[in-house]
Protein backbone atom coordinates (compact mmCIF):
# COMPACT_ATOMS: atom_id res chain seq x y z
CA UNK A 1 0.00 0.00 0.00
CA UNK A 2 0.92 3.32 -0.40
CA UNK A 3 1.53 5.85 2.47
CA UNK A 4 0.90 9.00 0.17
CA UNK A 5 -3.06 10.16 -0.14
CA UNK A 6 -5.38 9.81 -2.61
CA UNK A 7 -5.56 12.59 -5.20
CA UNK A 8 -8.54 14.68 -5.62
CA UNK A 9 -9.49 12.37 -8.32
CA UNK A 10 -10.09 9.50 -5.61
CA UNK A 11 -12.36 11.10 -3.85
CA UNK A 12 -16.06 10.28 -4.51
CA UNK A 13 -17.76 13.56 -6.32
CA UNK A 14 -21.24 14.93 -5.49
CA UNK A 15 -24.04 13.27 -7.16
CA UNK A 16 -25.91 15.40 -9.91
CA UNK A 17 -29.36 15.00 -9.06
CA UNK A 18 -30.29 17.93 -6.11
CA UNK A 19 -31.94 16.21 -3.41
CA UNK A 20 -35.36 16.15 -4.13
CA UNK A 21 -37.81 19.37 -2.92
CA UNK A 22 -39.69 19.38 -0.06
CA UNK A 23 -43.17 19.71 -0.58
CA UNK A 24 -44.56 23.53 -0.69
CA UNK A 25 -40.59 24.26 -0.80
CA UNK A 26 -39.32 26.60 -2.80
CA UNK A 27 -42.52 28.63 -4.21
CA UNK A 28 -44.34 26.56 -6.91
CA UNK A 29 -43.69 29.84 -8.53
CA UNK A 30 -40.96 30.79 -11.29
CA UNK A 31 -40.78 34.52 -10.61
CA UNK A 32 -38.31 36.00 -8.78
CA UNK A 33 -38.81 36.46 -4.81
CA UNK A 34 -40.34 39.64 -3.60
CA UNK A 35 -42.04 39.65 -7.18
CA UNK A 36 -44.46 37.21 -6.00
CA UNK A 37 -48.28 38.73 -6.25
CA UNK A 38 -50.28 39.22 -3.22
CA UNK A 39 -52.17 36.55 -1.77
CA UNK A 40 -56.02 36.96 -1.89
CA UNK A 41 -58.01 36.31 1.31
CA UNK A 42 -59.59 32.60 0.95
CA UNK A 43 -56.48 31.47 -1.18
CA UNK A 44 -53.58 28.87 0.18
CA UNK A 45 -50.33 30.28 0.82
CA UNK A 46 -46.83 29.16 0.30
CA UNK A 47 -46.06 28.68 3.84
CA UNK A 48 -49.65 27.51 5.10
CA UNK A 49 -52.09 24.80 4.71
CA UNK A 50 -54.52 27.27 5.54
CA UNK A 51 -56.24 30.00 3.64
CA UNK A 52 -55.54 33.45 5.06
CA UNK A 53 -58.01 35.18 7.12
CA UNK A 54 -58.59 31.73 8.52
CA UNK A 55 -55.38 31.53 10.88
CA UNK A 56 -56.06 30.42 14.38
CA UNK A 57 -54.97 33.81 15.80
CA UNK A 58 -57.54 35.63 13.52
CA UNK A 59 -60.35 34.00 14.63
CA UNK A 60 -60.19 35.81 17.94
CA UNK A 61 -58.29 39.17 17.33
CA UNK A 62 -56.51 40.49 20.48
CA UNK A 63 -58.64 43.51 20.35
CA UNK A 64 -62.00 41.98 20.86
CA UNK A 65 -60.43 40.03 24.10
CA UNK A 66 -62.92 41.12 27.09
CA UNK A 67 -60.61 43.20 29.75
CA UNK A 68 -60.78 41.91 33.37
CA UNK A 69 -59.24 39.30 35.57
CA UNK A 70 -59.09 35.47 33.77
CA UNK A 71 -62.46 33.24 34.80
CA UNK A 72 -63.05 32.13 37.93
CA UNK A 73 -61.03 35.02 39.53
CA UNK A 74 -62.76 37.20 41.69
CA UNK A 75 -63.85 40.74 40.16
CA UNK A 76 -62.36 43.70 41.80
CA UNK A 77 -64.64 46.68 43.21
CA UNK A 78 -63.35 50.40 43.72
CA UNK A 79 -63.98 51.62 47.51
CA UNK A 80 -66.88 54.71 47.58
CA UNK A 81 -65.09 57.64 49.31
CA UNK A 82 -66.95 57.67 52.93
CA UNK A 83 -69.51 61.09 52.92
CA UNK A 84 -67.74 64.32 54.73
CA UNK A 85 -68.30 64.67 58.30
CA UNK A 86 -69.26 68.04 57.34
CA UNK A 87 -72.02 69.82 56.02
CA UNK A 88 -72.06 70.12 52.36
CA UNK A 89 -73.98 73.34 52.60
CA UNK A 90 -73.93 76.60 54.27
CA UNK A 91 -75.23 76.21 58.05
CA UNK A 92 -75.16 77.96 60.67
CA UNK A 93 -72.89 77.07 64.29
CA UNK A 94 -75.07 74.78 65.51
CA UNK A 95 -75.25 72.72 62.68
CA UNK A 96 -72.14 72.09 61.93
CA UNK A 97 -72.25 68.37 63.54
CA UNK A 98 -75.21 67.42 60.86
CA UNK A 99 -72.79 66.29 57.89
CA UNK A 100 -72.75 63.46 56.40
CA UNK A 101 -72.29 61.07 58.83
CA UNK A 102 -74.40 62.25 61.27
CA UNK A 103 -77.04 59.61 62.68
CA UNK A 104 -80.14 60.45 65.35
CA UNK A 105 -78.49 58.60 68.15
CA UNK A 106 -75.06 60.26 68.01
CA UNK A 107 -75.84 63.34 70.21
CA UNK A 108 -77.04 61.47 73.34
CA UNK A 109 -73.79 59.02 73.26
CA UNK A 110 -71.72 62.49 72.88
CA UNK A 111 -73.65 63.66 76.01
CA UNK A 112 -72.92 60.20 78.14
CA UNK A 113 -69.35 60.49 76.62
CA UNK A 114 -69.11 63.82 77.74
CA UNK A 115 -69.96 63.61 81.53
CA UNK A 116 -68.22 59.94 81.90
CA UNK A 117 -65.03 61.21 80.80
CA UNK A 118 -65.40 64.65 82.62
CA UNK A 119 -65.85 62.56 85.64
CA UNK A 120 -62.82 60.55 85.25
CA UNK A 121 -60.81 63.21 85.10
CA UNK A 122 -61.57 64.95 87.66
CA UNK A 123 -61.31 62.26 89.92
CA UNK A 124 -57.92 61.83 88.29
CA UNK A 125 -57.11 65.06 89.43
CA UNK A 126 -58.44 64.84 92.90
CA UNK A 127 -55.71 62.04 93.61
CA UNK A 128 -53.06 64.26 92.92
CA UNK A 129 -53.99 65.77 96.51
CA UNK A 130 -52.97 62.26 98.10
CA UNK A 131 -49.01 62.67 97.49
CA UNK A 132 -49.13 66.56 97.97
CA UNK A 133 -50.76 65.72 101.43
CA UNK A 134 -48.26 63.21 102.47
CA UNK A 135 -45.49 65.46 101.25
CA UNK A 136 -46.92 68.61 103.25
CA UNK A 137 -46.97 66.39 106.30
CA UNK A 138 -50.89 65.90 106.28
CA UNK A 139 -50.28 62.26 106.66
CA UNK A 140 -52.04 61.71 109.34
CA UNK A 141 -55.51 63.85 108.14
CA UNK A 142 -55.26 62.57 104.94
CA UNK A 143 -58.74 62.20 104.44
CA UNK A 144 -59.35 65.83 105.87
CA UNK A 145 -56.65 67.38 104.07
CA UNK A 146 -58.14 66.49 100.85
CA UNK A 147 -61.83 67.24 101.46
CA UNK A 148 -60.82 70.54 102.63
CA UNK A 149 -59.16 71.02 99.26
CA UNK A 150 -62.00 70.09 97.64
CA UNK A 151 -64.22 72.38 99.20
CA UNK A 152 -64.13 76.07 98.25
CA UNK A 153 -66.66 76.62 101.31
CA UNK A 154 -63.54 75.89 103.37
CA UNK A 155 -61.49 78.67 101.79
CA UNK A 156 -59.82 79.59 98.57
CA UNK A 157 -56.40 79.03 98.68
CA UNK A 158 -53.64 78.12 96.13
CA UNK A 159 -54.24 74.31 95.66
CA UNK A 160 -58.24 74.71 96.19
CA UNK A 161 -57.96 77.41 93.39
CA UNK A 162 -55.79 75.30 90.98
CA UNK A 163 -57.65 72.49 91.46
CA UNK A 164 -61.07 74.55 90.48
CA UNK A 165 -59.87 75.91 87.45
CA UNK A 166 -57.85 72.69 86.22
CA UNK A 167 -61.52 71.14 86.69
CA UNK A 168 -63.27 73.51 84.26
CA UNK A 169 -59.83 73.57 81.77
CA UNK A 170 -60.30 69.83 81.16
CA UNK A 171 -63.75 70.59 79.31
CA UNK A 172 -61.94 72.21 76.41
CA UNK A 173 -59.93 69.22 75.66
CA UNK A 174 -62.85 66.80 76.34
CA UNK A 175 -65.35 68.63 74.15
CA UNK A 176 -62.76 68.28 71.03
CA UNK A 177 -62.62 65.19 71.98
CA UNK A 178 -65.82 64.09 71.83
CA UNK A 179 -67.33 65.66 68.75
CA UNK A 180 -64.21 64.12 67.09
CA UNK A 181 -64.46 60.07 68.64
CA UNK A 182 -68.11 60.24 68.25
CA UNK A 183 -68.76 62.78 65.15
CA UNK A 184 -65.62 62.46 63.51
CA UNK A 185 -65.80 65.88 62.97
CA UNK A 186 -62.30 68.46 62.88
CA UNK A 187 -62.00 69.37 66.69
CA UNK A 188 -61.03 73.04 65.30
CA UNK A 189 -64.81 73.66 64.21
CA UNK A 190 -66.31 73.91 67.70
CA UNK A 191 -64.05 77.05 68.02
CA UNK A 192 -65.89 78.16 64.79
CA UNK A 193 -67.29 78.21 61.69
CA UNK A 194 -63.85 78.68 59.64
CA UNK A 195 -62.39 76.03 62.11
CA UNK A 196 -59.98 78.58 63.77
CA UNK A 197 -59.54 80.75 66.32
CA UNK A 198 -60.42 83.77 65.04
CA UNK A 199 -57.85 85.86 66.98
CA UNK A 200 -57.96 89.41 65.37
CA UNK A 201 -61.39 89.52 66.08
CA UNK A 202 -60.97 88.10 69.63
CA UNK A 203 -58.78 90.86 70.67
CA UNK A 204 -60.80 93.54 69.24
CA UNK A 205 -63.82 91.78 71.37
CA UNK A 206 -60.93 92.73 74.25
CA UNK A 207 -60.22 95.91 73.30
CA UNK A 208 -63.94 97.44 73.40
CA UNK A 209 -64.66 95.28 76.48
CA UNK A 210 -61.89 95.58 79.12
CA UNK A 211 -62.82 99.38 79.64
CA UNK A 212 -66.40 99.06 79.29
CA UNK A 213 -66.13 96.24 82.16
CA UNK A 214 -63.75 98.19 84.50
CA UNK A 215 -66.29 101.15 84.14
CA UNK A 216 -69.18 98.13 85.50
CA UNK A 217 -66.85 96.73 87.88
CA UNK A 218 -66.18 100.37 89.50
CA UNK A 219 -69.69 101.16 90.32
CA UNK A 220 -70.52 98.03 91.85
CA UNK A 221 -67.30 98.25 93.98
CA UNK A 222 -69.15 101.90 95.06
CA UNK A 223 -72.88 100.91 95.24
CA UNK A 224 -71.41 97.67 96.64
CA UNK A 225 -68.26 97.48 98.81
CA UNK A 226 -66.07 94.34 99.92
CA UNK A 227 -65.81 93.58 103.24
CA UNK A 228 -63.42 90.44 103.24
CA UNK A 229 -59.80 90.61 103.68
CA UNK A 230 -56.77 90.36 101.63
CA UNK A 231 -56.02 87.00 101.46
CA UNK A 232 -52.61 85.79 102.84
CA UNK A 233 -51.59 84.40 99.57
CA UNK A 234 -52.53 86.81 97.11
CA UNK A 235 -49.23 87.04 94.96
CA UNK A 236 -49.33 83.70 94.04
CA UNK A 237 -53.16 83.65 93.42
CA UNK A 238 -52.74 87.12 91.13
CA UNK A 239 -50.13 84.89 89.15
CA UNK A 240 -53.06 81.80 88.84
CA UNK A 241 -55.16 83.88 87.95
CA UNK A 242 -53.64 85.49 84.72
CA UNK A 243 -52.03 82.23 83.51
CA UNK A 244 -55.11 80.08 84.41
CA UNK A 245 -58.58 82.15 84.56
CA UNK A 246 -58.80 82.77 80.84
CA UNK A 247 -58.61 78.95 80.48
CA UNK A 248 -60.75 78.25 82.80
CA UNK A 249 -63.67 80.92 80.64
CA UNK A 250 -62.50 79.60 77.67
CA UNK A 251 -63.33 76.02 79.27
CA UNK A 252 -67.02 76.45 79.95
CA UNK A 253 -67.25 78.14 76.80
CA UNK A 254 -66.55 75.19 75.18
CA UNK A 255 -68.94 72.59 77.66
CA UNK A 256 -72.06 75.06 77.78
CA UNK A 257 -72.22 77.01 74.73
CA UNK A 258 -69.85 75.28 71.75
CA UNK A 259 -70.62 71.39 72.62
CA UNK A 260 -74.64 71.90 73.84
CA UNK A 261 -74.91 73.98 70.65
CA UNK A 262 -73.72 72.10 68.14
CA UNK A 263 -74.69 68.23 69.70
CA UNK A 264 -78.43 69.39 70.15
CA UNK A 265 -78.21 71.27 67.78
CA UNK A 266 -77.61 68.69 65.29
CA UNK A 267 -80.90 67.22 65.33
CA UNK A 268 -82.41 69.99 63.80
CA UNK A 269 -83.05 70.87 60.02
CA UNK A 270 -83.99 74.30 60.10
CA UNK A 271 -82.07 76.60 61.34
CA UNK A 272 -83.74 78.64 63.42
CA UNK A 273 -84.62 75.55 65.45
CA UNK A 274 -81.11 74.29 65.78
CA UNK A 275 -80.02 77.75 66.70
CA UNK A 276 -83.08 78.41 69.64
CA UNK A 277 -83.22 74.47 71.05
CA UNK A 278 -80.22 74.37 72.64
CA UNK A 279 -80.63 77.89 74.44
CA UNK A 280 -82.96 77.02 77.33
CA UNK A 281 -80.05 74.18 78.55
CA UNK A 282 -77.19 76.44 77.51
CA UNK A 283 -78.26 79.18 79.89
CA UNK A 284 -79.99 77.25 82.58
CA UNK A 285 -77.42 74.45 83.24
CA UNK A 286 -74.54 76.84 83.55
CA UNK A 287 -77.08 78.67 85.62
CA UNK A 288 -77.71 75.76 87.95
CA UNK A 289 -73.86 74.53 87.50
CA UNK A 290 -73.15 77.16 89.89
CA UNK A 291 -74.96 75.89 93.19
CA UNK A 292 -76.72 79.05 94.02
CA UNK A 293 -80.78 78.53 93.40
CA UNK A 294 -81.56 82.08 94.19
CA UNK A 295 -83.72 83.79 92.39
CA UNK A 296 -81.62 86.76 91.77
CA UNK A 297 -78.27 84.94 91.11
CA UNK A 298 -80.29 82.94 88.67
CA UNK A 299 -81.15 86.24 86.89
CA UNK A 300 -77.41 87.60 87.04
CA UNK A 301 -76.37 84.31 85.50
CA UNK A 302 -78.75 83.52 83.33
CA UNK A 303 -78.22 86.95 81.65
CA UNK A 304 -74.96 86.80 81.17
CA UNK A 305 -75.39 83.41 80.00
CA UNK A 306 -77.56 84.29 77.48
CA UNK A 307 -75.45 87.17 75.94
CA UNK A 308 -72.84 84.76 75.27
CA UNK A 309 -74.88 82.31 73.84
CA UNK A 310 -76.44 84.93 71.22
CA UNK A 311 -72.68 86.14 70.55
CA UNK A 312 -71.65 82.41 69.84
CA UNK A 313 -74.59 82.42 67.38
CA UNK A 314 -74.09 85.63 65.68
CA UNK A 315 -70.83 85.59 65.34
CA UNK A 316 -70.02 81.90 64.50
CA UNK A 317 -67.86 81.30 66.88
CA UNK A 318 -66.81 81.19 70.41
CA UNK A 319 -64.20 84.02 70.48
CA UNK A 320 -66.57 86.86 71.42
CA UNK A 321 -67.85 84.81 74.33
CA UNK A 322 -64.76 83.76 75.67
CA UNK A 323 -63.47 87.04 75.70
CA UNK A 324 -66.62 88.29 77.52
CA UNK A 325 -66.28 85.59 80.28
CA UNK A 326 -62.67 86.10 80.48
CA UNK A 327 -62.43 90.06 81.05
CA UNK A 328 -65.16 89.33 83.87
CA UNK A 329 -63.81 86.78 85.54
CA UNK A 330 -60.22 87.86 85.44
CA UNK A 331 -60.93 91.83 86.17
CA UNK A 332 -63.10 90.58 89.57
CA UNK A 333 -60.49 88.36 90.52
CA UNK A 334 -57.65 90.85 90.22
CA UNK A 335 -59.51 94.05 92.11
CA UNK A 336 -61.03 91.54 94.40
CA UNK A 337 -57.45 90.23 95.46
CA UNK A 338 -56.21 93.34 95.92
CA UNK A 339 -58.67 95.38 97.18
CA UNK A 340 -60.19 92.49 99.39
CA UNK A 341 -63.69 90.30 99.04
CA UNK A 342 -61.69 87.48 96.95
CA UNK A 343 -63.67 85.07 98.06
CA UNK A 344 -66.92 86.93 97.64
CA UNK A 345 -66.88 86.55 94.34
CA UNK A 346 -67.37 83.25 93.81
CA UNK A 347 -71.04 81.68 93.75
CA UNK A 348 -71.77 78.68 95.62
CA UNK A 349 -74.85 77.20 97.15
CA UNK A 350 -75.35 79.84 99.63
CA UNK A 351 -74.61 83.21 97.42
CA UNK A 352 -77.39 85.37 97.31
CA UNK A 353 -78.03 88.73 95.26
CA UNK A 354 -80.02 91.77 94.74
CA UNK A 355 -82.66 92.88 92.38
CA UNK A 356 -80.52 95.86 91.72
CA UNK A 357 -77.33 93.75 90.97
CA UNK A 358 -79.40 91.58 88.78
CA UNK A 359 -80.94 94.29 86.58
CA UNK A 360 -77.49 96.40 86.39
CA UNK A 361 -76.35 92.68 85.00
CA UNK A 362 -78.95 92.68 82.07
CA UNK A 363 -78.47 96.17 81.63
CA UNK A 364 -74.73 95.58 80.94
CA UNK A 365 -74.84 92.16 79.05
CA UNK A 366 -77.36 93.58 76.77
CA UNK A 367 -75.05 96.62 76.09
CA UNK A 368 -72.15 94.49 75.73
CA UNK A 369 -74.50 92.25 73.24
CA UNK A 370 -75.09 95.16 71.06
CA UNK A 371 -71.50 96.54 70.78
CA UNK A 372 -70.15 93.02 70.51
CA UNK A 373 -72.97 92.18 67.34
CA UNK A 374 -72.37 95.63 65.99
CA UNK A 375 -68.84 95.35 65.74
CA UNK A 376 -68.64 91.83 64.22
CA UNK A 377 -70.85 93.30 61.17
CA UNK A 378 -68.30 96.42 60.89
CA UNK A 379 -65.47 93.44 60.40
CA UNK A 380 -67.83 91.42 58.67
CA UNK A 381 -67.37 87.98 60.70
CA UNK A 382 -68.05 84.65 58.91
CA UNK A 383 -71.49 83.65 60.59
CA UNK A 384 -72.14 80.79 58.91
CA UNK A 385 -70.09 77.90 57.22
CA UNK A 386 -69.08 77.56 53.82
CA UNK A 387 -67.79 74.21 52.56
CA UNK A 388 -65.00 74.59 49.94
CA UNK A 389 -66.01 71.40 47.88
CA UNK A 390 -69.39 69.98 48.25
CA UNK A 391 -69.09 66.64 49.86
CA UNK A 392 -71.36 64.53 47.63
CA UNK A 393 -69.09 65.22 44.91
CA UNK A 394 -67.34 61.96 43.81
CA UNK A 395 -64.21 61.44 44.09
CA UNK A 396 -61.74 59.52 41.62
CA UNK A 397 -60.24 56.79 44.03
CA UNK A 398 -56.73 54.41 42.51
CA UNK A 399 -57.32 52.05 45.09
CA UNK A 400 -59.02 48.79 44.72
CA UNK A 401 -60.19 45.54 46.80
CA UNK A 402 -61.25 42.13 46.91
CA UNK A 403 -64.85 41.99 47.94
CA UNK A 404 -65.32 40.39 51.13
Amino acid sequence: MSDQHPGHDAWPTRPEQPYPPQQGYPPQSQQPYGQQPSPQPGQPGPYAQQPYGQQPYAQQPYAQQPYGPPAGYPALAVRAPKPSPLPDHPVIYQQLLRGGRHRWWKPILSIVMFVAVVFVLINLLSLILIPIGIATGHSADLAQFVDRILDPKAGMGPLTFAFTNLSLIVLIPVAMFTVWAVHRTPPRYLISVEGRFRWRWFGRCLALLVPLWLVYLGIGFLTDPPTGARPEHWVVLMIMVVLTTPLQAAGEEFAFRGFLGQVIGSWFRKPIVAALAPLPFSVGLFALAHGSLHVWILVDLGAFALATYLLMWRTGGLEAGIALHAVNNVLIMVITLYLGGFEEGFVSSDTTGSWSAALMSVAVNGLVLALLLWQARRAKITRRYQPSVPAETPVASGYATLPG
